[in-house]
């Protein structure tokens, strides 16, 4: 091993100096990123300033209170970019600047924006006279000036930083082809000094194994200089016996990790088996609530106070959810059983069924529901009809008023699979809700708004996954929604495929 020292170590400076280099371009482009972020505070801080102006402007022309709804929201964008901004702050200068800046803005507020709104509300010469004083221009002027010298002393930095970030990758560029070729040198001249040594060694033992054999037993033999190629064989038996350890470790956290898993699923078969019998035992004392209730009405109706009915007609009404949220917990219990058949299903005909149960409720909205051609899935029915009842019927319910419902099924092929598409043209679904609204009991509005219990989407999600498939949606408020999901393709009987 000495002879490889020379350019090990020259390796190991190599890789020093790289390393080095690397983590000063590193430093530099992470500085530069927090450059890059307080420059755009100090832009966004500056677009604030504009926008309360334009807002408290705006109010002063107008005199609508709805005017000043930029004001006030650029009035909390500069605040929060302000917090932003002295989080990212690496002087002792900057906080001063910034104070500074702040201090201006509020007095501007204070003394000018404030003021002028007030007098708004009195007159409309009086708030100009206010403006024509000239003060809440000078003092936002002046806070513009502050952070546009703010933005050039960042630039400044900013400019360093990618200077420096440079100058260590263009030292990284030439350093490691040199580097190398320096380790390649001196490992070729290193090797060739081992099998010299080699050599040497292997003549020297068999000239003494020869003398030896020619009854020389005085002979002795100089070391052989391959204590080397012991220490590697005992650090090689020290790693094997360590893999071999944590393999036996790796089996036995698998075996845990099974029996955990096989827990967990004998626990949420349970659980489903428990809310399918709990839901079920619990319609027929509802029931029994529910005829009570309309017999009172019903033979005491006359008798009570208009109070008192509407305590009914209140008891009356949350039975009937209280018995389509435990339907609708049937259904989800339901879509979740496993162990089902899966076959070939026709979709057109599938979808056939599914028009059919829709049909009154298309008569009643005037809807349209256009299906184009559609493939055979490997499936199970019962499961494919919940997703299309779902997903269409939620195409009806939530439909814009400003136009009939139009709903379009399309499926294209995706590999071994089919993708499908339930389009419609109701009022969409904000973005930050197009995950949300598959879990279960997840409403995006008040039961008053719109009938259901927030589990159509949980349960179709749910029979999607027991097919292999996903599910996700494209929306846009008032632009419509599109669901898109995916299901294998039907499975050919052998003698289709033999054919």
């Amino acid at each position: 091993m000495r002879p490889l020292l020379p350019p090990l170590l020259v390796l190991a400076l190599v890789t020093l100096g790289i390393v080095t280099s690397f983590n000063l371009s590193a430093a530099s482009a992470h500085y530069a990123d927090n450059s890059q972020a307080r420059l755009l505070r100090l832009r966004l801080m500056l677009t604030d300033i504009a926008q309360m102006e334009n807002g408290q402007r705006g109010y002063v022309i107008t005199g609508r209170e709805s005017a000043l709804r930029p004001y006030l929201e650029a009035q909390q964008g500069f605040e929060r970019h302000v917090r932003e901004y002295r989080e990212l702050i690496i002087t002792e200068r900057q906080h001063t600047r910034l104070d500074r800046v702040v201090a201006l803005v509020e007095r501007w507020e204070r003394e000018a924006a404030q003021p002028e709104i007030a007098a708004r509300r009195e007159s409309l010469d009086a708030a100009v006279a206010r403006i024509a004083g000239g003060r809440g221009e000078k003092l936002s002027g002046e806070a513009r000036a502050v952070l546009l010298a703010m933005l050039e002393a960042e630039n400044e930095r900013l400019t360093g930083a990618l200077r420096s970030s440079n100058q260590s990758l263009l030292r990284v560029r030439w350093l490691t082809p040199l580097g190398l070729l320096l380790c390649l040198a001196l490992l070729a001249l290193a090797l060739r000094r081992a099998i010299e040594t080699l050599e040497a060694n292997i003549e020297q033992l068999t000239g003494g194994t020869r003398q030896i054999a020619a009854g020389e037993y005085g002979q002795r033999l100089t070391p052989l200089g391959i204590r080397e190629f012991d220490l590697l064989g005992q650090q090689f038996n020290r790693m094997a016996a360590t893999i071999e350890q944590r393999q036996r470790e790796l089996e036995a956290r698998s075996l845990t990790l099974q029996q955990v898993n096989e827990s967990l699923q004998r626990s949420n078969h349970e659980l489903e088996r428990f809310a399918y019998v709990a839901s079920h035992d619990l319609q027929e004392p509802l029931r029994t609530i529910g005829s009570y209730t309309e017999l009172i009405a019903k033979r005491y109706g006359d008798k009570l106070d208009e109070r008192g009915e509407r305590y009914i007609e209140f008891t009356i009404s949350a039975t009937y959810r209280l018995k389509n949220l435990i339907q609708d917990l049937l259904v989800f219990s339901r879509a979740r059983r496993t162990g089902r058949e899966f076959g070939p299903v026709d979709m057109n005909a599938l979808l056939g069924e599914v028009a059919g149960d829709l049909e009154t409720r298309l008569s009643e909205v005037g809807g349209q529901l256009e299906v184009g051609p559609l493939p055979h899935v490997q499936g199970n029915p019962e499961l494919l009809h919940h997703i299309f009842l779902n997903l269409l019927g939620n195409a009806l319910k939530f439909r814009d008023p400003r136009r009939p419902p139009h709903v379009g099924v399309r499926a294209e092929p995706e590999g071994e699979m089919w993708r499908f598409s339930v389009q419609d043209n109701g009022i969409g679904i904000e973005a930050e809700y197009h995950e949300r609204i598959f879990e279960i009991f997840q409403r995006l509005h008040g039961v008053g708004e719109y009938e259901g219990s927030g589990i159509g989407l949980a349960v179709t999600r749910s029979a999607v996954e027991q097919h292999g498939g996903r599910i996700w949606l494209v929306s846009e408020p008032g632009q419509g929604t599109t669901f898109f999901f995916t299901l294998p393709s039907a499975v050919k009987p052998q003698t289709e495929q033999a054919t």
